[in-house]
């Protein structure tokens, strides 16, 4: 391998693959024939790998459902980290969100400089947002919940900005006009999503350092206006794909922050953990604290940490899937919301892959459409097929359980969430073969990151190796997808228990849903079964 970085080496899409002579290298075939000689083609997992995987797919669902109706309790185990006393006492200090966010709003800067005004053939940007950023995101996520909306640069610069102050959040420039009441659902995050997605994969902005600094300015645009515009954080709550994707994957995540006792959340008359006192705002996405049951719209800000008179904020390790496990109240925001993270990053993987070059030719030539208009079409099908595909799940589970009287709707919402764990473990499945075999690209670029020919310390002219063999990637993939579905499973099968009243209808209700589930785990095990041109992480 060369020192050029990845983001220009392995980002080039295939054309008619059969025609194309090549030869394969350490888990890398390496086409003459792509647009650029070295672009690189990373082998699919091995055939046995996916035959074990759709066993065990199938197997974990046979044994993991239940039918016999048990009584599910709300308590579980958890731990407050604040009680140890050096993070509760930084914690506690009014300028404790500018430590947290430092080092973001540093990166974040630096990726706007890189991009706009560096080497557009090779600078960073794209290395730390797209490979680096973009990728460890959904593993932040399972591990730490929130963590990136505390340290959020687009807030801290918009906080900077309505506050005039780098301590108090308090808001001293803004409208405070209420968001609208049409838009308090997630849905414009949805859509925000669905549209990054579109310009992501269909304009090429994870190659292009310009565009990917302009979407920066855009989402920063967005923060601040808004945070100027509107009370509080409504962009955080609302708007923000980010947050959104975040707080939906976070139900899973071992971190929460709560209330430590509800009664003395009730016999405090202040509510200083919504109104704030002193320089903490109090919530800025309009959570009282003793009603928070999970993480979906917490930003770990820990605004209300500073503001409670009583002490009664702690920030928990608490096992993994709490939230999804005790869930009792279903969104449709929500639920649309796990089926398109399913489908748009099973989606992004499918661009990936040889059939998708395929199938693109195949329909250009047939429709005589241009490449954008096709690349819409097949994103707008991707996309509506697992609506579909659930719906019609629910539809027969409806039919199945009509003593229930529980319409097609109630259990599609619902089932939805048991899709979470399998979104983010496919999630996390496609972006361990990126990170793990484009991360190190970013080493010499520290060295240079606007593209000028610096070497500041002396990684410039190095060349540096995946950080795991491929082997490994396709241990760690199959893993992720085998859990996924099995708290996936798990999850139907807890949602089940609450919907259906009769014992017996537990397990007819869940068979057409947990068929679903097994098709859409097992066409993610195809998917990491194909070659893939690499480009950036998801």
């Amino acid at each position: 391998m060369t020192n050029q970085p990845m983001h220009e080496m392995e980002k080039h899409p295939m054309h008619e693959m059969g025609k194309h002579s090549s030869h394969q290298t350490q888990g890398m075939v390496i086409d003459a024939n792509l647009p650029n000689a070295d672009s690189h083609v990373m082998e699919g997992i091995p055939t046995w790998m996916v035959i074990l995987g759709i066993v065990l797919i199938i197997l974990v669902s046979h044994l993991l459902v239940k039918s016999k109706k048990k009584p599910t309790s709300k308590k579980y185990w958890h731990y407050n980290l604040l009680r140890l006393r050096p993070l509760k006492a930084l914690v506690e200090k009014s300028y404790f969100p500018l430590i947290a966010q430092s080092l973001s709003v540093f990166l974040f800067m630096l990726i706007l400089a890189a991009g706009f005004f560096g080497n557009q053939n090779n600078n960073i940007a794209t290395v730390l947002t797209w490979t680096w950023w973009w990728v460890l995101l959904i593993f932040i996520v399972l591990g730490f919940g929130k963590f990136f909306c505390l340290i959020c640069p687009w807030e801290a610069i918009s906080s900077i900005v309505t506050s005039f102050s780098l301590r108090s959040r308090i808001k001293k420039l803004a409208f405070d006009k209420p968001w609208p009441k049409w838009a308090r659902n997630i849905f414009p995050a949805i859509i925000f999503f669905i549209i990054l997605t579109w310009f992501e994969l269909g304009h090429d902005v994870t190659r292009s350092p310009s565009m990917t600094a302009t979407l920066g300015l855009v989402m920063l645009s967005m923060a601040v206006l808004s945070a100027l515009i509107f009370e509080k954080r409504s962009f955080c709550r609302y708007a923000c794909l980010v947050g959104r994707i975040s707080g939906i994957y976070s139900l899973f995540s071992p971190l929460e922050l709560r209330a430590q006792s509800t009664d003395v959340c009730s016999s405090c008359t202040t509510k200083d953990c919504y109104t704030g006192r002193d320089n903490a705002t109090g919530c800025p996405t309009f959570l009282f604290p003793s009603k928070v049951e999970e993480n979906s719209y917490c930003t770990l800000c820990t605004e209300c940490v500073r503001s409670c008179p009583h002490d009664n904020i702690g920030i928990n390790i608490r096992p993994v899937g709490t939230d999804l496990f005790h869930k009792t109240k279903f969104q449709w925001d929500e639920s649309i919301l796990a089926i398109v993270l399913l489908a748009l990053t099973s989606f992004h993987g499918l661009t990936m892959t040889p059939l998708w070059e395929r199938i693109n030719n195949l329909l250009r030539v047939e429709t005589h459409l241009g490449p954008m208009i096709i690349f819409t079409l097949l994103m707008t099908i991707m996309l509506i097929l697992p609506v579909i595909l659930f719906w019609f799940g629910a539809k027969v589970a409806q039919h199945l359980v009509k003593s229930e009287n529980v319409s097609v709707a109630s259990i599609f919402k619902a089932f939805a969430y048991s899709l979470i764990p399998v979104a983010l473990f496919y999630h996390l499945a496609h972006n361990c073969m990126h990170f793990f075999m484009e991360a190190q690209h970013l080493f010499p670029l520290l060295s240079d990151p606007f593209g000028w020919g610096w070497n500041l310390f002396g990684t410039a002219n190095k060349t540096y190796g995946a950080l795991l063999s491929l082997k490994s990637i396709w241990y760690l993939q199959i893993s992720c997808i085998v859990i996924g579905h099995i708290y996936g499973v798990i999850i139907a099968d807890r949602v089940a228990k609450q919907l259906f009243k009769e014992p017996h209808n537990i397990l007819k209700g869940l068979l057409p849903l947990i068929f679903t589930m097994i098709l859409y785990s097992s066409f993610s095990v195809w998917l990491i079964a194909q070659p893939m041109v690499m480009r950036s992480g998801m």
